[in-house]
């Protein structure tokens, strides 16, 4: 193993690192949730693009990313810096984090829809570009400030807990500040980009400084060309443990990128009451964030094993239960059923990240080798993926 798993006196993380570590899920819940709820809805009723072209908007990133998450990961092992092989990327993206989530909602107003197509197709792959070169360093980092497994999940909570606040804010904030430009959407998204823009990127100046990374000395292995980074990056299957977890996730974002999606949609055209939808998405929401603890606690003393199923069949309960939802059904039943929905989801969000350092552990049993960024590629692409080949597109057909 790296000589910084043997003989190394660990910094303690307490409250104050926790909240340093977890700012940084800001941008990752958010910007996740704003996009996954809004950004077709945006192209769609506003830009004026059809619900096909809307979808592939998503899947052209996609492509991208199938080159670009791994060759992040790949780099972040390989960075040499003062500051460690994962925090420089904290400082070198806030302000790319800032402009390239506002180019999504400008209103360029092109005639063509094929410009409009290129236009926003363009803007989504420059945004992902940048959200993998700073996420992909920041999942891999829970790995490499500690070798605990309880500290490990602590850090996962604390993270998902800021994930989930922005969240909050995401599926909130965004339309009030829409709707107070009725007759004027475009000012409204673009406003709306602008406020999110830097709550995204400020904090990061907090996660570089509030942070840190155990040494780590490179193994002979590691020094590949660069040519040999997919093969490299294929490797990681055949650890089965990650096959398994990456199922996990796969089958749980899948749905959560379609619930999300489908929202909005939902609320303003099948229960025909758009203006409950903050109350309605902000229950899930903090209901989502105030299960996190709970779901670290059962993960500590039962595993996470349990806390997954646990979480998943409250989910699919709350689901069920939105057939009965009507135009006439009370408020307070529409939100209590999104609260049972946020109490099941947070496992779904939660546990796979919190499952992540203790499969890079076993592959360091197998190869030797500490590929913490590797492993982060791998969930960042296969996230996107997830939301830009199958859910998007799928939405936007049916």
């Amino acid at each position: 193993m790296a000589k910084s798993e043997k003989g190394t006196s660990e910094k303690p993380i307490g409250l104050a690192q926790l909240i340093y570590y977890g700012l940084g899920d800001l941008y990752g819940g958010g910007s996740f949730l704003i996009i996954g709820m809004l950004f077709m809805f945006y192209l769609t009723e506003v830009a004026g693009l059809t619900p096909v072209m809307a979808g592939f908007v998503f899947a052209i990133g996609k492509v991208w990313d199938a080159i670009s998450d791994p060759l992040m990961g790949y780099i972040s092992d390989h960075t040499r810096s003062r500051f460690g092989r994962r925090r420089i990327y904290f400082l070198i993206g806030i302000v790319p984090i800032a402009m390239t989530f506002v180019l999504m909602w400008i209103p360029v107003g092109f005639q063509s829809e094929w410009a409009l197509f290129a236009y926003y197709s363009f803007s989504y792959v420059l945004f992902s570009t940048v959200f993998t070169m700073v996420m992909v360093p920041y999942a891999a980092l829970n790995a490499e400030m500690s070798h605990d497994y309880k500290t490990r999940t602590r850090l996962s909570g604390a993270r998902l807990i800021f994930s989930g606040f922005a969240s909050l804010l995401g599926g909130t904030l965004p339309k009030i500040v829409i709707h107070r430009f009725p007759d004027n959407p475009e000012t409204g998204y673009l406003l709306m980009s602008v406020i999110f823009a830097a709550l995204f990127s400020l904090p990061w100046i907090i996660v570089f400084f509030g942070t840190w990374e155990l040494p780590y000395e490179s193994s002979k292995k590691e020094g590949e060309g660069v040519l040999g980074i997919f093969s490299h990056f294929s490797t990681i299957f055949r650890n089965r443990s990650f096959r398994i977890h990456v199922a996990m996730y796969i089958f749980a974002y899948t749905a959560i990128d379609i619930l999300m999606a489908l929202f909005a949609y939902y609320i303003t055209y099948y229960i025909g009451r758009p203006k409950i939808y903050p109350i309605a998405m902000g229950t899930l929401l903090i209901v989502q964030i105030s299960a996190f603890p709970l779901y670290v606690a059962i993960s500590n003393r039962k595993g996470k094993g349990i806390s997954f199923i646990i979480g998943l069949s409250i989910w699919l309960t709350g689901m069920a239960m939105t057939f009965f939802l009507t135009s006439a059904t009370p408020v307070w039943v529409v939100a209590a059923v999104c609260g049972l929905i946020g109490l099941g989801t947070a496992a779904g969000v939660m546990i796979p990240w919190a499952i992540l350092p203790s499969i890079i552990d076993v592959d360091e049993l197998i190869t030797t080798q500490k590929r913490s960024g590797v492993y982060s590629g791998a969930m960042t692409l296969v996230r996107k993926f997830v939301q830009g080949i199958i859910a998007m597109p799928l939405i936007g057909f049916v």
